[in-house]
């Protein structure tokens, strides 16, 4: 009788506790969300269900692209080996979908194999049939690189609807299911194929709702010249401007990710600032799949709950006797007002409610009588799931990607090169050289200059005499200010020859694109300026 005032006490009795984020997405999934998908024909309108593998499974990478833009040689590139069934040419090659992963020796295995592997996250791909599954296989190799992140060589999309006809399948639905459940999406170009053909537009569309996975490649940018590189980057971005429709500026990687010698190397240094950025989110997957899994789950049971709510309301209007098939009809049509009145009464916002328009062609085929009544114990179930459980989960995170280890990339390191940095904790390509900055200066490359300035009796310089050479720097004053107080040591307001040095040292250290640190190591002090010199020498 007094249940009301104590909420649901079966509900907070079975929330749970867990172990790991991987081990509470599938529980919460199997118990929660579910029963709700499987009630409401969730998988008809959407997605079939999740597995275990698909929380387990490894992060993923899928690459698209138009033929010949470099897919299959980035893996090459990145495995720094051939997979088993590769095929490199300049005309279109790979001619269907291959799953790279970790294997103990070599082998192949054919689609329909591989979907009835429960342990791989592939079984969804059944419904698509026999037309997709004989153009999609699994090519495991013994691999550092894949014990961290799975990749998704895709065939060349083409240009030719005569082409795309004949694929067998549908290319964009393929796309569309990797999307959702991969971690990072590459879309690589060629400089000289810029072009976007209309299955490319098309599967580029597919991937609507993971914009935040894309990541655009300029492939082969040694190629042109540095003024040709600039005209060719504005195309590229003109033309994505026409496709990706995002008010953000996508992120677009320049270089030549390949082995082979630079053709035009005027962009070097660039090359290898876009090389080290995407080789370090290429690294650091397995430290954010936690997180990507949980934002995806979260994304999915938004959508059943909105799904829900509108399978019960269509339900609700349909007549119970005359006039079911013109009222059904008058329903999808005024869709778009129902999401509305829908998003109103529950208040939910309108962003969680899926396209009308693809909405409406699934409807058509539906009999609205036939949807299943709303069950408030299940929603109060995935409701408790959201404000509850999931939040738990959430602090599982910081310790679950302690633990994880970064993907073991051959082109980057956790250990800093010349050539190669993992831009992590501050690290860039300037920063491995930092070290031989923290020196101690040598006062007497700069004693002409200190004695032109015209120190005081006292032996040392005033701020308004030091200020009129520090300025021809061309730093702003915040930065000089900063580097003033890393350089009067003694804090007394004037700098003495060695305090001159150390400011000009660090000007030139700021110029070289360094960071200044926070204090004043030791090793930039002499000996006898050091804090227990200068005490004992007090004393």
């Amino acid at each position: 009788m007094l249940k009301w005032l104590t909420g649901d006490s079966k509900l907070q009795k079975d929330t749970k506790t867990f172990s790991s984020v991987t081990e509470g997405l599938q529980r919460l999934y199997k118990d929660r969300l579910l029963p709700v998908e499987q009630e409401t024909q969730f998988h008809h309108f959407f997605s079939p269900a999740l597995t275990d593998a698909d929380f387990a499974s490894r992060p993923m990478v899928m690459l698209i692209g138009q033929y010949s833009t470099g897919k299959s040689t980035f893996i090459r590139h990145l495995l720094g080996r051939d997979y088993p069934g590769l095929r490199i040419g300049p005309e279109p090659t790979t001619d269907k979908f291959v799953a790279v992963v970790h294997g103990e020796s070599d082998q192949v295995i054919p689609g329909n194999a591989l979907v009835v592997d429960s342990s791989m996250p592939f079984t969804q791909l059944r419904h698509l049939g026999n037309a997709f599954l004989s153009r999609f296989e699994c090519a495991k190799l013994n691999s550092p690189v894949l014990e961290g992140i799975t990749l998704i060589d895709s065939p060349g999309v083409l240009s030719g609807e005569k082409q795309r006809i004949q694929r067998g399948y549908d290319m964009e639905e393929v796309v569309r299911w990797f999307s959702d459940r991969v971690d990072m999406i590459l879309l690589l170009f060629d400089v000289s194929k810029l072009d976007i053909s209309d299955e490319f537009r098309r599967v580029i569309h597919s991937l609507k709702g993971n914009d935040h996975k894309i990541h655009i490649l300029l492939n082969k940018a040694d190629r042109v010249t540095t003024p040709q590189l600039m005209r060719v980057y504005g195309a590229l971005m003109w033309s994505l401007g026409k496709v990706i429709d995002t008010p953000e500026v996508s992120r677009v990687y320049i270089g030549s990710f390949w082995d082979e010698p630079l053709f035009n190397d005027e962009q070097r240094r660039l090359f290898e600032s876009e090389e080290n950025d995407l080789y370090t989110n290429l690294a650091q997957l397995p430290r954010s799949a936690a997180v990507r899994k949980l934002n995806d789950l979260i994304k999915r049971v938004r959508l059943a709950k909105v799904h829900a709510y509108l399978l019960d309301y269509l339900r609700r209007k349909m007549p119970t006797m005359m006039g079911k098939a013109k009222k059904q009809t008058e329903l999808i049509s005024k869709l778009p007002d129902i999401y509305k009145e829908i998003a109103k009464e529950r208040n939910l916002p309108l962003g969680d409610f899926p396209n009308p328009a693809v909405m409406q062609e699934k409807l058509k085929g539906c009999d609205f009588c036939k949807f299943s009544k709303l069950n408030v114990k299940k929603m109060d179930a995935l409701e408790n799931m959201l404000s509850v459980e999931l939040p738990k989960l959430l602090a599982l995170l910081p310790e679950e990607t302690a633990r994880a280890v970064n993907a073991e990339l051959n082109q980057i390191g956790a250990q800093a090169s010349p050539f190669a940095v993992m831009k992590t904790d501050g690290q860039t390509e300037t920063s491995i050289y930092q070290s031989g900055w923290l020196v101690a200066p040598d006062p007497e490359l700069s004693r002409a200059e200190f004695e032109q300035l015209g120190p005081g009796p006292n032996g040392k310089l005033s701020g308004e005499n030091a200020k009129k050479k520090l300025v021809e720097s061309k730093l702003p004053s915040t930065v000089l200010h900063k580097i003033w107080k890393l350089a009067d040591v003694d804090d007394d307001g004037f700098l003495t020859l060695f305090e001159y040095a150390l400011a000009c040292h660090l000007i030139k250290m700021r110029l070289d694109g360094q960071d200044l640190p926070a204090t004043l190591p030791p090793a930039m002090l002499p000996p006898d300026m050091l804090p227990g010199e200068v005490s004992n020498s007090s004393e």
